[in-house]
């Protein structure tokens, strides 16, 4: 993953969630893993990258994304032969149906109860493409699809802004963005057609999300309807490196394609009629007490913490469940000979655990707190932290600048952060002009001794 985020001049943890994401919609309806009596979810994963337009948020997905593609080609050979055979069904079956119309009609004519029609005079379903990924998609379509490919999907959004402000845009009612919520729990599905009197009919609605966000577009996701769409995201938001590096290393990618393949080629299940279902893995008995050790301890910050963070809070322990399986598959999938998974190991969940606790807990903390705050104040802490960090008595604007990098290098990003402290008489501006001359102001500030006091 390092030398992939290297390659993309982007932060790891970019490449390491979008890496999470695909493995998860590879395992979407194949495998789920089980917990307790009777709980079970599928291992779909929404992730969302936050980071400005020019912090390689889509270079990251794709190195994630050069393994899907891989895969999704595997699982689509011989598709062209298998378009052939359904035009060949679809036309004897249409050859068929005008027989046995014909035969209707003799029958009626001469006074004889007709036959019923026969099974292959049936037009068979249009088979659908294997693959994992979609992108700008209607909820219709996605439906479609999501019925004709049983083992799951994932979307795919350069901006996920676009994807929740393009709910119900002509007319839903809400349905669109209800939709959207199901997708994350694998249950059965039915979408009536205006146009078709058959439903769309889905036996597991299961689809991942990964996508970036740029900071400035946070509000306008987090602040909609509190129905849990925005806390069933896992969000990374690293701080971007400081400047582009070009990559020279060659990169052999032959072991992480094969071992993706191992992920495409687990077969699904199938229950009593011979219908596609995932297969469940169960949890061993020290797995499920490290979940519920670690259900119990989020539940408690859960209640002490308030909002959609608090909500966030609440979807840990199904955070826990999938991560956890998507965990086990990828130590499994990249170590060649090692048996297929048959249980979900308490080594599993305590690794999902850590890092929803050191990791993606506190960067919702980021997200859902950040987003609310204005992008001025926001610098502002930025900046009073460096000030109190390094003990800073006096500072120099444009020095700082390059010092603190991220945000603030921009000048207007400092300007407006030195102003709010200085409005809130946290800093002063001691002027003066650069170089003692009539030229431009050096923009050096003294800063208030409870800066350095507090934290």
């Amino acid at each position: 993953m390092k030398r992939r985020a290297a390659a993309a001049s982007a932060p790891v943890d970019y490449v390491a969630t979008s890496l999470l994401a695909s493995i998860g919609a590879m395992l979407a309806n194949v495998r789920w893993p089980v917990a307790g009596s009777n709980w079970s979810e599928p291992p779909v994963l929404w992730c969302a990258v936050v980071g400005s337009p020019s912090s390689s948020k889509s270079p990251a997905m794709d190195a994630a994304f050069d393994l899907v593609r891989h895969a999704e080609d595997r699982m689509a050979a011989g598709f062209e032969d298998t378009q052939r055979q359904h035009e060949t069904t679809k036309q004897i079956a249409r050859a068929k149906r005008e027989a046995w119309e014909a035969d209707v009609k003799i029958d009626l004519k001469n006074g004889q109860f007709p036959s019923s029609m026969p099974e292959d005079a049936i037009l068979p379903e249009e088979p659908v493409r294997p693959r994992v990924r979609v992108a700008d998609v209607t909820i219709e379509k996605l439906a479609a699809l999501a019925a004709g490919l049983p083992r799951g999907m994932m979307i795919v959004r350069d901006e996920l802004a676009g994807w929740f402000g393009a709910f119900d845009k002509y007319g839903g009612g809400g349905s669109d963005r209800a939709f959207a919520i199901e997708m994350y729990g694998g249950r059965s599905y039915v979408v009536d057609r205006m146009k078709s009197p058959d439903p769309i009919r889905i036996r597991h609605l299961s689809v991942g999300v990964l996508g970036g966000v740029q900071p400035d577009k946070l509000p306008g996701i987090i602040a909609g309807p509190d129905d849990g769409l925005a806390s069933r995201l896992l969000w990374s938001w690293p701080d971007v490196l400081p400047e582009f590096t070009l990559s020279r290393e060659h990169a052999n990618d032959d072991d992480a394609k094969a071992a993706f393949t191992r992920l495409s080629d687990l077969a699904m299940g199938s229950d009593e009629f011979g219908m596609p279902e995932p297969i469940r893995l169960r949890l061993t008995t020290e797995a499920e007490d490290v979940l519920e050790e670690f259900a119990r301890e989020m539940s408690r910050e859960a209640n002490e913490a308030t909002g959609i963070f608090s909500g966030a809070m609440g979807k840990s322990r199904g955070h826990a469940l999938r991560l956890s399986t998507v965990i086990e598959h990828l130590w499994w999938c990249g170590q060649v000979g090692m048996r297929e998974p048959g249980a979900i190991s308490d080594k599993a969940v305590e690794a999902a655990a850590a890092l929803l606790d050191d990791y993606y807990v506190p960067m919702a903390a980021r997200v859902f707190g950040d987003a609310a705050i204005p992008a001025d104040e926001r610098a502002a802490m930025t900046l009073a932290r460096y000030l109190k960090k390094h003990g800073l008595a006096k500072f120099n604007a444009r020095d700082l600048r390059r010092d603190i990098g991220g945000a603030l290098r921009d000048a207007l990003a400092m300007d407006g952060a030195c102003n709010a402290l200085c409005d809130a008489g946290l800093i002063r501006d001691i002027g003066g002009r650069a170089g003692g001359s009539a030229g431009r102001r050096s923009k050096s500030f003294e800063v208030n001794s409870i800066v350095l006091r507090r934290a």
